[in-house]
């Protein structure tokens, strides 16, 4: 444990002002919000109707951006020397992709008309949480700068393929995001994240984590667990049945998932448990239940999705991800496509036999067999919007990887301590 003299020493790197920063992340950061007012003032059409406002839109609203600040934040500090990225640079990024989010959607669907309602706000989080999936891909490697262009960026690709494709053209069903934010935010951040090109940096050696980082991802971790079924019902409050399908299902999805990752982690580590794997894999049947939550799934079927999912992402851990990185140079920081990736693909496939169990489900747009091959449609057509985009504004905006060092903290904040 450091003295309270050594703790109040000045990292060296924090003295002088960073040329990673040199106005260029502020005038973003102005320009959106400018922006925002603008739209707000001359394009959005005041208020949505007070009838059709709930109590319980706040608290999706306020479970929502637990999730988002707390749970995505807290879980990405298990970085050593980047826990200030982590959890700063979360709250930065939610906020200006919440504003782009409104405002893209709103010029897509036509729903600045309708005026302002919790439900625009809500939607507006999904956004961002799709960003953050993105986020922990590429953590610690990216300038302020490059985060906030990726922000940008994805707020339109993150649009077009929810409103114009998923759920437009195809018309698949995806309650919980397993397809349009889970799907999406993995494989555009592993896309852009081969943009970026491999780690051969000195600095990758500060991509590790201390007893005291893990413990702090571990309170990301049980954040996310508690509010993620009211993620997955977010849309659903105003259906009864709907929305006990919903959080039912998703509690046992993560009820499964977490009874995977600790049985398969200690069988493949020897016994003993992996702390990434129950920081992570836990989750993953949140995200592989996403897209078939609404439906008569079965209590049995959604336990099953879980533990599918929950084993998919530890082997992944295990697995895929050495594998990524010796063979493709995709390095990706905080494992999105194990936790992410892998589990929503078994989530969209699981869609298409799911929507057999209720084939007349008011809210499916086809007959089952039609929904079944859209279902397999949303799938592909989401990993390949993603993947393209993804490596599109990966080629464009990461070509410069800076020459500062990767996963540490100090040169992007002010009077930062060491501990």
């Amino acid at each position: 444990m450091s003295s309270h003299s050594e703790s109040s020493t000045l990292l060296p790197s924090t003295k002088e002002p960073s040329p990673a920063l040199s106005g260029t992340v502020g005038g973003i950061i102005i320009s959106v919000q400018v922006a925002f007012a603008i739209y707000l003032i001359f394009f959005m059409n005041g208020y949505g109707p007070s009838t059709d406002y709930t109590t319980q839109e706040y608290i999706i609203f306020r479970d929502i951006m637990v999730m988002l600040l707390l749970g995505f934040g807290f879980l990405m500090t298990f970085l050593e020397k980047f826990g200030l990225g982590a959890v700063g640079f979360t709250m930065l990024l939610t906020a200006l992709n919440m504003e782009l989010n409104i405002m893209v959607e709103g010029f897509l669907t036509g729903g600045y008309k309708e005026g302002m309602t919790m439900g625009t706000i809500i939607d507006a989080e999904f956004s961002a949480a799709t960003l953050l999936i993105t986020y922990g891909a590429m953590i610690g490697r990216l300038s302020p700068v490059q985060m906030c262009g990726i922000a940008v960026a994805e707020a339109f690709f993150y649009a077009l393929n929810k409103v114009h494709v998923v759920f437009g053209i195809l018309n698949a069903e995806d309650v919980g995001g397993t397809l349009t934010i889970h799907m999406f935010g993995a494989f555009f951040g592993l896309a852009a994240s081969y943009a970026l090109g491999p780690q051969n940096k000195v600095s990758a050696s500060n991509n590790s984590a201390s007893r005291v980082s893990d413990v702090f991802a571990f309170i990301g971790t049980t954040l996310l667990w508690v509010y993620w079924p009211s993620f997955v019902g977010a849309t659903e409050t105003g259906v009864p049945q709907n929305e006990m399908y919903c959080l039912t299902n998703t509690i046992l999805a993560l009820i499964g998932s977490t009874g995977a990752a600790f049985y398969f982690s200690q069988l493949l580590c020897d016994g003993k448990f992996d702390a990434v794997h129950i920081q992570n894999s836990t989750l993953a049947g949140g995200v592989a239940v996403g897209a078939s939550a609404r439906l008569a799934m079965t209590p049995g079927g959604a336990f099953l999705v879980g533990i599918v999912a929950g084993a998919v992402s530890v082997y992944g851990y295990v697995f895929s991800t050495p594998f990524l990185e010796s063979k493709f140079g995709i390095y990706d920081t905080c494992g999105v496509a194990n936790l992410h990736g892998y589990p929503s693909v078994v989530g969209g496939l699981a869609s298409i036999l799911f929507v057999y169990m209720t084939p007349d489900a008011p809210f499916l747009v086809y007959d089952v067999w039609t929904q079944s091959f859209y279902q397999l449609l949303g799938v592909l057509a989401t990993l390949f919007m993603s993947i393209v985009s993804g490596y599109f504004t990966g080629k464009v905006l990461l070509s410069d990887v800076g020459l500062f060092a990767d996963y540490e903290d100090a040169m992007y904040w002010n009077k930062l301590h060491t501990i």
